[in-house]
């Protein structure tokens, strides 16, 4: 009751708008935890839930809704039965799958919300709810925090900058040829460790960094090595399989081949050294003796692991407990919070460090870079998802967006100033953001019985273009285009699915293109109703063929407007053609070829 008469106070007859609204926050992690007890005090009327992701011990220092008998269920379905007691009054639906999908999550499934909140740790999916977002123009609050920094973003489509419009840091990536043969920092021996040495001897994932392409290596003989590394990597694994409890042998094996005879065959590759430190084998000269004082518990001094004694005792405990698991038919993969899978990662990786002459790193190092985990801070988690939370107020309170973006603001921690949270007015949109830029629609399509040649017709028909058209898929694969016709009497549902995304091109580059989303519809084909805007051109003075000019040419989607052309610099031939004019005939008439 003393929150209900507090609420009442606030916002009025505006708290209807509270209980009636349905949200839909995806992610239930560090900010997620947070987030879903405030959206319960605020009485919002429905809130689901979405995460892809478990529960793991890592979590539990800052995701305060789960406790150690959580581990391996599901985050949503376990923060829903954390706070279900919370209040009477909000609905909890959660949700136990990726947001990917859209099988699962198809785009009406994001229609039925009123709000969106993004409380996630990634970029795809980051990416992917923006993009939901903008097809439905459906409002998205956005947070995050990387240790004692964090933001919270509120994205009005096309009113404000959309998660899009700034380029964000992707993930670092190392070259193959880097990780097998020439590391030269720990992150490049712990990669090595996690991805190619423990998948190869316990996993078998033949992945990239498993059996690579010649062509990532910088010379043939490098290319042949790796590919002998893995075949001989195979036979360990039998090895491994096959050993008898009192049989250790294995580990002499499997410690000569990888960090000697493999590091003895990059010595012989000459070109690798040339502008390189060359590894030596200085430091692991009593490797013998180590291997003859095999001991199945781990040593009190395993986090010392700039002694190579200690690196030592922790690599062979760890390869024979995960030897004894994989025998017994346990499914291994790498877990951070596994202590064997991480102490092997973490040992073989200070061991190759030392051949290599690279600082080693402790327990805690390697868990951080293995598990990629970014540093988080409760308190931040809590901050933002406050702020989150109560910049959404503004959706509720005001009637339009317009008026919700002049009320909203971004929030965020800056280093650089005795404030510890500054805020700061919504920035419009980017117009060269690969998103918000790029006019959408969704159209209702019977892929079974619509030809491509249909869907052509229609798509030139109902936006008047005035040639022909270019269609290909978001991930570039080309579907038709005038030299390309092999596809115009195939039905759509040889090459689409439901819920795929089509662009639309001018071939003559005078309209912008078109971004469709495609939902499977029995007996119908009905496109939306859009207003393309013309292309910025670079056209070409035909009458000084020695000199080119850009201009932007504004027109709307009416072939009969007018349309000006505005030089970006001064041209004494060019004219502003200011009558009506067919799109084709405007270009025409001032004399130009229009080219991107």
């Amino acid at each position: 009751m003393t929150v209900d008469s507090f609420l009442v106070r606030m916002f009025g007859d505006k708290l209807k708008s509270f209980n009636e609204s349905k949200v839909l926050m995806v992610g239930a992690g560090g900010i997620g935890c947070e987030l879903l007890k405030d959206l319960i005090l605020m009485n919002i009327g429905e809130i689901h839930v979405l995460d892809l992701d478990t529960i793991d011990l890592s979590n539990l220092n800052r995701q305060f809704l789960f406790r150690q008998k959580d581990i391996k269920e599901s985050k949503s379905k376990t923060a829903i039965k954390a706070v279900e007691h919370f209040s009477h009054k909000s609905k909890l639906v959660a949700y136990h799958g990726s947001v990917l999908d859209n099988k699962l999550f198809p785009l009406s499934f994001f229609k039925q919300f009123d709000v969106i909140y993004n409380a996630l740790d990634n970029l795809e999916a980051r990416f992917y709810v923006n993009r939901m977002c903008l097809y439905l123009n459906k409002p998205l609050y956005e947070s995050g925090t990387t240790g004692l920094k964090g933001q919270t973003q509120p994205i009005y489509p096309y009113l404000s900058e959309c998660f899009s419009c700034v380029p964000k840091e992707t993930p670092k990536t190392f070259p193959v040829c880097t990780i097998r043969s020439t590391p030269s920092k720990p992150v490049h021996c712990i990669t090595w460790a996690k991805d190619f040495l423990f998948s190869q001897l316990f996993v078998d994932l033949r992945n990239d960094l498993a059996v690579p392409e010649a062509s990532e290596f910088t010379n043939e003989e490098e290319a042949e090595a790796s590919l002998k590394e893995v075949n001989e990597l195979a036979d360990l694994k039998r090895l491994i399989m096959n050993a008898g409890n009192d049989d250790l042998s294995y580990i002499t094996n499997i410690f000569e081949k990888i960090f000697i005879d493999d590091i003895k065959r990059l010595l012989k590759i000459e070109e690798l050294w040339k502008s390189r430190k060359k590894p030596s084998f200085d430091s692991i000269l009593d490797y013998k003796k180590c291997l003859e004082t095999i001991s199945e518990d781990y040593s009190e001094g395993v986090e010392n692991q700039s002694d190579f004694n200690q690196i030592m005792s922790t690599f062979i405990t760890s390869l024979i407990k995960l030897t004894r698991r994989l025998q017994a038919g346990e499914v291994l993969e790498f877990d951070k919070d596994d202590i064997d899978t991480l102490r092997f990662v973490m040992s073989a990786a200070n061991l190759r460090s030392l051949i290599f002459h690279i600082p080693t790193k402790n327990e805690f190092n390697t868990k951080e870079i293995a598990g990629n985990i970014i540093p988080a801070v409760a308190t931040m988690n809590a901050m933002m998802a406050g702020f989150s939370a109560l910049s959404s107020v503004n959706y509720y309170l005001y009637e339009t967006n317009e008026d919700r973006v002049t009320h909203c603001k971004t929030v965020f921690d800056s280093a650089s100033t005795d404030k510890v949270i500054n805020s700061a007015k919504l920035i419009k949109p980017n117009p060269t953001c690969s998103a918000c830029s790029v006019v959408k629609g969704i159209a209702h399509i019977d892929l079974g019985n619509t030809t491509l040649k249909q869907l052509r017709d229609e798509l030139v028909t109902k936006y008047k273009y005035s040639d022909d058209i270019e269609i290909m898929t978001l991930d570039s694969n080309l579907l038709y285009d005038y030299d390309f016709d092999d596809n115009l009497d195939k039905p759509l549902s040889s090459m689409l699915q439901s819920e795929s995304v089509l662009l639309v091109n001018d071939s003559e580059d005078i309209l912008d293109i078109v971004e469709i989303y495609i939902i499977d519809v029995p007996a119908e084909i009905k496109l939306p109703d859009l207003e393309i805007p013309l292309k910025k051109v670079a056209l070409k003075n035909s009458k000084s063929e020695d000199e080119d000019h850009e201009y932007t040419i504004q027109i709307t989607n009416n072939q009969e407007e007018t349309m000006e052309v505005h030089s970006l610099e001064d041209d004494d031939d060019l004219d502003i053609i200011d009558e009506p004019l067919t799109k084709k005939r405007r270009l025409n008439e001032v004399g130009f070829n229009a080219n991107v």
